[in-house]
């Protein structure tokens, strides 16, 4: 009698990731991402332009070009030695650009900060989870040593490995209490940031 198998179950292709949220897989960074307002957008763009070297070069080669036609005067001399324009045209560069850069540096603490304090609360949860296991491996080697002891089985190794356990459980916790102190630490400078 001829056995047939079932077909192995398709294997579904894994979904296309957007190319845009590929830099920010942090959740936090994509919902903040997400949430901007339109002008948070500009100046969060405005400051990606203004920080780079592209901008810097084209403003570069600008001002050279602005100050050699203005010396030589091949067309017209708009703007002669002193560059008073020149200067007035950067002085409103400025006046913009710095809250500019301030904006999307307040939106970047806004962010730093509450990625620390879910990283704090990840810490925290994973601090929990190291303690129940310790303990849990605490209980059980006990159990084991009660099992041994009752059949009559009382070896010096075991009572060492008892000992051993109990000295590296109460390290383990002296280290997740400074581990503690540290991110309370750490929570409480970032409050007083904020």
């Amino acid at each position: 009698m001829p056995t047939t198998t079932a077909a192995p179950p398709a294997v579904e292709p894994a979904p296309a990731q957007d190319e845009s949220l590929t830099p920010r897989q942090h959740p936090i960074s994509r919902q903040l991402h997400e949430e901007r307002t339109r002008g948070e957008r500009l100046a969060d763009d405005i400051a990606g332009h203004i920080g780079s070297w592209r901008f810097l070069i084209i403003q570069s080669v600008l001002v050279a070009l602005w100050i050699g036609l203005n010396l030589t005067g091949l067309i017209l001399r708009w703007d002669s030695y002193p560059f008073v324009l020149l200067n007035l045209l950067f002085s409103v560069q400025a006046a913009y650009t710095g809250p500019v850069l301030l904006l999307s540096q307040n939106r970047s603490a806004q962010r730093d900060r509450v990625m620390a304090e879910h990283d704090y609360a990840t810490n925290e949860h994973a601090e929990q989870l190291i303690e129940a296991l310790m303990s849990e491996l605490l209980r059980n080697s006990q159990a084991v040593l009660a099992i041994a002891s009752f059949h009559g089985i009382q070896l010096q190794a075991l009572n060492k490995h008892e000992s051993d356990l109990n000295d590296k459980v109460g390290a383990m916790q002296e280290q997740l209490a400074e581990v503690e102190d540290v991110l309370t630490a750490k929570a409480a400078q970032e409050a007083a940031r904020a």
